[in-house]
C-alpha cells in the first residue's frame, strides 16, 4: 500500500512516519507534500491509495487541494481539534485523527481503511456516527493559557500572558517571553497556531507566531510585504516579514 502524507511541518511528518513504519513495516512513503500548491500540481499527474493530510498548510486548508481536483482516494485527516471533523468527511474521509499522534489510533484508522472497499465505503453513515460522537464529548478548541517549557534540564510553566513570540528554527520551537528569557516548546507551530488565542496570537509565517503586544513597530517592505519589528528582538538578522498575501488578514487582526 503506497500512502503520500500531506504536512508542511518536519517534526510532524517524521513523527507520522515513524508511526506508520512501526505499525506496518510494508507501507510505502510514496511522496510528502507540503502546501496546497505543491499537492494540487502532484495529483493532477499523479495517484496513491491513501493520503494523510493535515489540514493548516502554510498557504491554506488541505480542503482547497480536494476542492479543485476530483480526488477518490480515501483521506485520513490530520489535525489538533475536532472543529473540522464534520467539513472532512464531505472529502472521502475514512478517518479523523487529533495531534498529538495516538499509535493505537493510528492502527484502527489504518484498519479501518483496509477493511472499506470502494463500493462499501459510506461515508453518510460514518459522518452521523461522527455527530453522535462530538454531541457527546466535551467542548473543544479550547485556548492554551499555560504552557510547560524546559530549559535545560529545568522545566516551567509559562502563562501566556508572559509570551512575546514562538519561533520555529531547525525542528525546533522556541518560546520567547516578554522579559526576554528563551525556552523550548515540545510542538510544531501549525499544530501550536490551533491552540493559541486568535484575538492575541497571529502566525505571521511559517517560522514566527507573535502577541500582538510584542509587536514594536511595522514597515513596509519590498513586493507589498511588511516587515515586524519585535520586542525583545529574535537575536538574528533575518527580518521577521509577513507576505503580500498575508498582509490584509494581518491589518484586520491589528484592527480587531
Amino acid at each position: 500500500m503506497d500512502i503520500v502524507i500531506i504536512e508542511d511541518e518536519d517534526l510532524a511528518a517524521e513523527s507520522l512516519i515513524g508511526l506508520l513504519l512501526k505499525i506496518r513495516p510494508d507501507l510505502v512513503i510514496k511522496k510528502r507534500l507540503e502546501s496546497v500548491k505543491q499537492a494540487i500540481e502532484w495529483f493532477s499527474k499523479n495517484t496513491c491509495e491513501l493520503i494523510f493530510s493535515d489540514i493548516h498548510l502554510g498557504d491554506g486548508e488541505s480542503f482547497e487541494i480536494f476542492e479543485a481536483l476530483k480526488i477518490d482516494t480515501p483521506i485520513i485527516f490530520t489535525t489538533a481539534f475536532d472543529h473540522y471533523a464534520i467539513q472532512s468527511f464531505q472529502y472521502y474521509a475514512v478517518d479523523y485523527l487529533l495531534k498529538p499522534y495516538d499509535k493505537a489510533k493510528l492502527t484502527t484508522a489504518i484498519e479501518k481503511y483496509m477493511s472499506y472497499t470502494n463500493s462499501s465505503f459510506k461515508r453518510s453513515q460514518d459522518l452521523e456516527k461522527l455527530i453522535i460522537r462530538l454531541k457527546a464529548s466535551p467542548e473543544v478548541n479550547p485556548n492554551k493559557t499555560r504552557f510547560l517549557v524546559s530549559r535545560g534540564e529545568e522545566f516551567i510553566s509559562i502563562s501566556s500572558e508572559e509570551i512575546a513570540y514562538f519561533m520555529a528554527e531547525n525542528k525546533t520551537l522556541f518560546l520567547f517571553t516578554r522579559a526576554g528569557e528563551i525556552y523550548l516548546y515540545e510542538d510544531t507551530i501549525s499544530n501550536l497556531d490551533e491552540k493559541l488565542s486568535e484575538k492575541d496570537f497571529f502566525k505571521v509565517n511559517r517560522k514566527f507566531i507573535v502577541r500582538l503586544n510584542a509587536i514594536q513597530s511595522i514597515i513596509r517592505y519590498s513586493q507589498n510585504r511588511l516587515k515586524v519589528n519585535l520586542q525583545p528582538s529574535p537575536g538574528n538578522n533575518e527580518p521577521v516579514l509577513i507576505s503580500s498575501k498575508n498582509v490584509q488578514v494581518f491589518k484586520e487582526w491589528l484592527n480587531h
